[in-house]
C-alpha cells in the first residue's frame, strides 16, 4: 500500500511520473478501486452518516454504487468527449486509473463545506461547496488527459469539465427518477 499512496501523493501534487506508472501498470485499476472505495466511506462520514449506519450492509451497497456511477460516468463522459470531440487519443482504462486515483481530492468537498460554515451565517450554498470541492479533482484529471491523450492543456480542461458537467446532469436525471 505504501507505493499506492506515494503515487497518490504524486498525484495530488500533478507530477507526471505518477500518470506514466498508471499508464504502465495494469494494476493501478485495482488500488484506483480501493482508492475509490475508501473516499467514498470518508465523504459519507464527513457529511452526517454516521458510523453504525455504515455496518449496515443496504447503506454499504448504496454507497459503493453511487461512487462506481460516479467514477465510471464521469470516465466514460470525459473519455467520449476526449477521443471523439477534442480528437485526443488513450485508452479507457488508463482515464479510468487517472479518474480512480483524483478520486481522493473530492474529500476537499468536505473541507471547503466547514470552511465556508465558518464565513455563512447559515449554511453555505451547496453549489459553492460542490464546485470548490471539485476544482482539484477536475485539475488532476485535466493533468492525466494531456498526458493520456497527447493533448494541450486547455483542451483537456474541456474535457475535465465536461465530463463533470454530463455526471452531473446524469444524477440529476436518475435522481428525478429516484434510482440513485
Amino acid at each position: 500500500m505504501g507505493v499506492v499512496f506515494h503515487r497518490l501523493l504524486q498525484t495530488l501534487k500533478l507530477e507526471r511520473d505518477a500518470f506514466v506508472w498508471m499508464d504502465f501498470n495494469d494494476r493501478a485499476t485495482g488500488d484506483a478501486v480501493i482508492l475509490v472505495a475508501i473516499t467514498q466511506v470518508l465523504l459519507a462520514l464527513g457529511t452526517g452518516t454516521s458510523l453504525f449506519s455504515l455496518f449496515n450492509p443496504v447503506t454499504l451497497v448504496s454507497l459503493m454504487v453511487a461512487a462506481a456511477f460516479f467514477w465510471l460516468i464521469y470516465t466514460a463522459a470525459t473519455y467520449a468527449i476526449v477521443t471523439f470531440l477534442l480528437d485526443g487519443h488513450g485508452t479507457f482504462p488508463l482515464f479510468l486509473r487517472i479518474t480512480g486515483f483524483a478520486f481522493p481530492s473530492l474529500l476537499l468537498i468536505i473541507f471547503s463545506n466547514l470552511f465556508l460554515e465558518s464565513l455563512y451565517v447559515r449554511s453555505p450554498p451547496f453549489a459553492l461547496v460542490l464546485m470548490l470541492g471539485a476544482v482539484w479533482f477536475v485539475l488532476i484529471v485535466s493533468r492525466g488527459i494531456t498526458y493520456a491523450a497527447d493533448i494541450p492543456t486547455a483542451k483537456a480542461m474541456v474535457g475535465a469539465i465536461g465530463g463533470y458537467v454530463a455526471v452531473t446532469v446524469v444524477q440529476a436525471i436518475l435522481g428525478g427518477l429516484r434510482l440513485f
